[in-house]
């Protein structure tokens, strides 16, 4: 049996094959370089404070005021949907808005400028009326007020800065803590920019 082995195994005189060279079964590993840069931390650069251009006979001075039309308690035909939003942006533009007695008033001018204390508001910009979940077929009055980010840590999205319902003749904002009454007043702060 030995003999047998001997021959088994093969050598090159006994007219054995030789070997293949088989292709490796494992991969080389490969390595991806990531290079981490600092970067530092950067100041928002001001911004050039935007100035409305609106044909001066079509800027209302007087006090705001709700278009019966679109008060879903005096009337019983709903508008369009784009009809309720332009209607609320009309009523809005170039009008402060005080939340409560010591609020700051937010000032919502035309082109969607938004201004607060003494000048532009430092993060928040192009205010515009847009659709609320809660507005329904039969009750139309529910309004977002909706603003963008433009500065701050959640630089380059959208809030739902209020959320308004007209009932009973007045504004209310509802997505606060303390939901309450608005008061709403021309702004003088935005005609003086037209």
């Amino acid at each position: 049996m030995a003999a047998l082995f001997a021959l088994g195994c093969g050598i090159d005189s006994a007219g054995s094959v030789p070997k293949p060279t088989l292709a490796p079964t494992s991969v080389p590993p490969t390595f991806v370089r990531i290079t981490v840069t600092p970067k530092p931390t950067e100041t928002p650069t001001p911004r050039p404070e935007p100035t409305a251009t609106i044909d001066p006979q079509s800027i209302n001075r007087g006090p705001p005021e709700f278009p019966d039309w679109l008060d879903p308690n005096l009337t019983d035909e709903r508008p369009k949907d784009e009809v309720i939003f332009e209607g609320w942006t009309k009523y809005l533009e170039n009008t402060a808005i005080v939340r409560g007695g010591d609020d700051i008033p937010t000032h919502f001018c035309s082109n969607g400028v938004i201004m607060q204390g003494d000048g532009v508001h430092d993060a928040l910009e192009n205010w515009r009326i847009y659709r609320s979940p809660a507005i329904g077929s039969y009750d139309w009055g529910t309004v977002n007020v909706r603003v963008d980010i433009y500065s701050g840590r959640w630089e380059g999205n959208s809030w739902n800065m209020l959320t308004l319902v007209r009932n009973v003749g007045k504004v209310f904002f509802t997505n606060n803590l303390n939901p309450g009454e608005l008061r709403i007043e021309r702004s003088e702060r935005c005609l003086s920019r037209l």
